[in-house]
C-alpha cells in the first residue's frame, strides 16, 4: 500500500505543492487515490470483500471513476456496526495501528477508531501547512495552547501529536491544558509575553469562555497577540468578529482557521484565508450568498480540501468521502449535508455576479495564501444530530429521556432539539417539546424534563457526561413546551424530524 502522503519527502515540499499546483494536479491524483483504495480494500479488508459480495459488486468491473462512483456506499450502520472492528482494519489486524481514539456513538456505546502512521503524517503535514500559511509559525515565536478535550479524544491527541512534531522545526512551544479554563488563563499568564502570538485550540464555545473569563479578570488580552483554531462545529461569523474584537485582532481573514474534521478520519478539510472571504463577501451579496449556499437557514462551514487524501463526492445532498483511514473508508456516508464546488466552479460563480475572486482576494492581502484546491460546503447532520461545545448530541438520547420519569404521560414525544447561541454568544441546548392534547405548560414539567435530560445524557453520552463535569449548569438543556399541533415545531400526522442542526 502507498499512501498518498508518501509522494511528498516531507511537510514542507507538500507545503511548496499547495502554493504551485493547480486543482487538475490535485483532482487526477484524488481519482487515482480513490481508485487504488478500492482495489486494494476489496483485496486486503475482511469486511469490505464481504460487503461487496453481499451487495453483489464485483471488484474487476470497477476500472474508471465513473465506475467507482456506483460503488455501494458504507456507513456506521451498513458496514463498520456490522462486523468485528479487526474485520474492518487492514488484513483483518488491528496491531498496525499506532493509537485509537474514540468516539460516543448514537447508543452511548463507544466507537474505537484506530489510526495509522501514515493519518498522523497527513495530520502533521496539514498542520505545518496551514499553520505557517495563516499564522507564520515560521516567522514569530508561537505559544500554542491545546484545550480540546484530551485522553481518548480524537481533537486533543492528534493536535497535540501534530504540534509537538512541527513544533521541533520551528519557535513553537506546546501545552496541553485541555478543557481546563482556570488552568489555560494562568499559562496566558506566565507564557503569554514571552511570545510574538498566542494560538488558542479548542472548540469554539469554550474557547469563548476563556476569552470571557479573561475579560472579567481584567487581564489585557490584545498585548497577546491571540489567534484561534477550532474544530468540532461550524463557527458564526458575528461569533468570530466578537472574538476577534475580545483580543484585538487586525487580520479576521487569517486569525482564526476552523477544521472540518471527524474521528473517522482526522482532518477532512479546514477554512483558508480564501474560504474565509468567500463566506465573508457572500455575506454582503444576496445572489452571489445563494449562488453558493443555496437557502438555507442553516450556518455553514465552507472549508477546502485536498481531494488527494480525502476524496469528496456529493450525493443527494450528502457528503460522501474515500480515504486511507486506519479503517479504510470506501464511499463513505458520514450523514453530513453538504455540497461540493470545484475551485474553478467557485471563479465562475463570483465572475457571474460580477466579481474577480482572485483578484479581489489579492486587494484584501491574501494572494499569497491561495491553494487551488476544491470547496466542500457542509450544513450539519443528516441524521439530526446536533452539537454543544463541540460534541454530538443525539436524537435518540433525548428520545430516550422523554419516556422516563412518567414524562410520557404528559407529552407525545415529538421534539426539536437546536444548538444556539444568546445575544452574548454563549451556547446553548434548546429542546421543544410537544405536550399531549389538554395538557398547558407547567414551569415544573419543564424543569422535570431538563433534569430527566441532563440523566439520561450523562448516562447515554460520555462526552456529554464529562462536559457536564467541566461546564456544569451551562450544559443543561432549556427545556420549552408548546402546546399540542403546534404548527411552528410540529404537525399533526406528519412524520416529525427529531433534531435539527443549529440555525444562524
Amino acid at each position: 500500500m502507498k499512501h498518498p502522503v508518501t509522494q511528498f519527502k516531507n511537510a514542507d515540499e507538500y507545503g511548496k505543492a499547495l502554493q504551485k499546483k493547480g486543482e487538475l494536479f490535485w483532482q487526477t491524483r484524488g481519482e487515482s487515490m480513490a481508485l487504488e483504495l478500492f482495489k486494494e480494500a476489496a483485496q486486503r479488508v475482511p469486511a469490505y470483500k464481504h460487503f461487496l459480495a453481499k451487495n453483489r459488486t464485483r471488484a474487476a468491473s470497477i476500472r474508471t471513476i465513473k465506475d467507482f462512483s456506483q460503488i455501494p456506499l458504507v456507513s456506521k450502520k451498513n458496514y463498520l456496526m456490522e462486523y468485528p472492528l479487526e474485520k474492518l482494519a487492514w488484513d483483518g489486524k488491528l496491531q498496525d495501528a499506532t493509537m485509537v481514539s474514540m468516539s460516543s456513538g448514537s447508543s452511548g456505546t463507544p466507537f474505537f477508531w484506530p489510526r495509522s502512521v501514515a493519518q498522523e503524517e497527513e495530520a502533521i503535514y496539514s498542520h505545518e501547512a496551514f499553520l505557517k500559511t495563516n499564522f507564520d509559525i515560521d516567522k514569530k515565536s508561537t505559544l500554542f495552547i491545546v484545550t480540546f478535550a484530551m485522553g481518548m479524544w480524537v481533537a486533543g491527541t492528534i493536535t497535540y501529536k501534530s504540534v509537538q512534531d512541527i513544533a521541533g522545526r520551528y519557535p513553537l512551544t506546546v501545552l496541553t491544558p485541555g478543557i481546563d479554563k482556570n488552568e489555560t488563563l494562568r499559562i496566558i499568564q506566565a507564557f503569554g509575553g514571552k511570545y510574538d502570538q498566542i494560538i488558542i485550540a479548542g472548540y469554539p464555545p469554550f474557547v469563548k469562555d476563556i476569552i470571557d473569563a479573561a475579560s472579567s479578570q481584567h487581564m489585557t488580552l490584545k498585548k497577546y497577540n491571540i489567534k484561534f483554531l477550532f474544530a468540532a462545529e461550524p463557527v458564526n461569523e458575528r461569533w468570530r468578529d466578537y472574538l476577534y474584537k475580545k483580543v484585538g485582532s487586525t487580520k479576521p481573514l487569517r486569525d482564526s482557521l476552523n477544521i472540518y474534521g471527524t474521528a473517522d478520519a482526522l482532518i477532512l478539510g479546514h477554512e483558508t484565508p480564501l474560504s474565509l472571504f468567500i463566506k465573508r463577501t457572500a455575506r454582503k451579496h444576496s445572489a452571489l450568498e445563494k449562488d453558493v449556499f443555496g437557502d438555507t437557514n442553516r450556518e455553514p462551514s465552507l472549508v477546502q480540501y485536498n481531494p488527494m487524501f480525502r476524496y469528496f463526492e456529493e450525493n443527494d445532498g450528502h457528503l460522501i468521502f474515500s480515504a486511507y483511514s486506519g479503517l479504510p473508508l470506501v464511499r463513505y456516508d458520514i450523514s453530513d449535508d453538504g455540497k461540493i464546488i470545484s475551485y474553478a466552479g467557485m471563479k465562475m460563480l463570483f465572475k457571474k455576479n460580477g466579481i474577480d475572486l482572485e483578484k479581489e482576494a489579492e486587494r484584501a492581502g491574501i494572494a499569497d495564501t491561495i491553494w487551488k484546491l476544491p470547496f466542500a460546503i457542509v450544513f450539519g447532520k443528516s441524521d439530526h444530530t446536533t452539537f454543544l461545545y463541540g460534541i454530538n448530541i443525539y436524537p435518540e438520547n433525548i428520545r430516550d429521556g422523554l419516556m422516563k420519569n412518567g414524562i410520557q404521560n404528559a407529552i407525545t414525544g415529538k421534539f426539536t432539539a437546536f444548538s444556539k447561541t444568546d445575544n452574548r454568544h454563549n451556547q446553548y441546548l434548546e429542546v421543544h417539546i410537544e405536550l399531549r392534547d389538554g395538557r398547558r405548560p407547567e414551569r415544573a414539567l419543564s424543569r422535570t424534563i431538563a433534569n430527566t435530560l441532563v440523566t439520561t445524557l450523562c448516562d447515554t453520552n460520555l462526552e456529554y457526561k464529562r462536559l457536564h463535569r467541566e461546564i456544569g449548569k451551562r450544559a443543561r438543556p432549556h427545556v420549552l413546551l408548546y402546546p399540542y399541533g403546534d404548527t411552528r415545531f410540529f404537525k399533526t400526522g406528519a412524520k416529525q424530524k427529531w433534531g435539527i442542526a443549529q440555525k444562524k
